[in-house]
């Protein structure tokens, strides 16, 4: 059951957490992981009507009448399931449809303004302050033809530092959304200092214009 103290932020965690669990299983039991998985999957195409951490925060309290009530529609056998893994999972998958959603329409009200205002780049989305400066992500669009500038900070676990990087991509145009059949515009660059990578992004920049 959710708890007072359980926000949005906690639960997204916790669901994190819960499919974090359930991936190992497929290694001792194939089986058992693809009953879950699907089961899960069952609950998230159930949160449809779900489209913010708010309204998804609010279901959560009837999870487990959801998990019961998709495995008997789906006739998945769930009796050797850990039913509120399977929920917390099920959680998880539909939140980051939900973000996903969330950014999309985000990125298209951005690109609108932008265009509005006459501007010839816009800032897609931003994610993290970059101070610390792990993790962050910016994606910025050149207005003119969809031409995507991704600068991204990321933890190099085998040094314990930051590794920086920027990479061209291609966009379509009117939403943001990447081009995934699109040739990569420019290859991913890594650096190891934050004044190399503010370069890098300038001169990328310059080349995308």
């Amino acid at each position: 059951m959710i708890t007072v103290s359980e926000r949005p932020e906690d639960l997204a965690r916790r669901w994190q957490r819960a499919e974090e669990r359930l991936y190992p299983v497929v290694l001792v039991r194939p089986d058992l992981y693809e009953k879950s998985l699907k089961l899960a999957r069952a609950v998230a195409d159930r949160l449809a009507q779900c489209h913010s951490e708010e309204d998804l925060a609010e279901a959560y309290g009837g999870a487990a009448e959801l998990v019961a009530r998709a495995a008997q529609e789906e006739e998945i056998p769930a009796s050797d399931l850990d039913q509120g893994l399977v929920a917390d999972a099920g959680f998880s998958l539909r939140r980051r449809e939900v973000v996903t959603e969330v950014h999309r329409a985000e990125a298209i009200r951005r690109i609108q303004d932008a265009r509005l205002h006459g501007e010839r780049w816009s800032v897609l989305y931003e994610t993290g302050s970059g101070f610390p400066p792990i993790p962050y992500r910016r994606l910025e669009m050149h207005l003119a033809d969809g031409a995507g500038l991704h600068a991204f900070i990321e933890q190099d676990p085998d040094r314990a530092a930051p590794v920086f990087g920027v990479e061209g991509v291609q966009l379509e145009p009117a939403t943001g959304d990447w081009a995934m059949d699109a040739p990569q515009l420019a290859e991913r660059q890594l650096f190891d200092s934050r004044q190399a990578w503010e370069r890098a992004i300038e001169e990328l920049r310059g080349r995308l214009s």
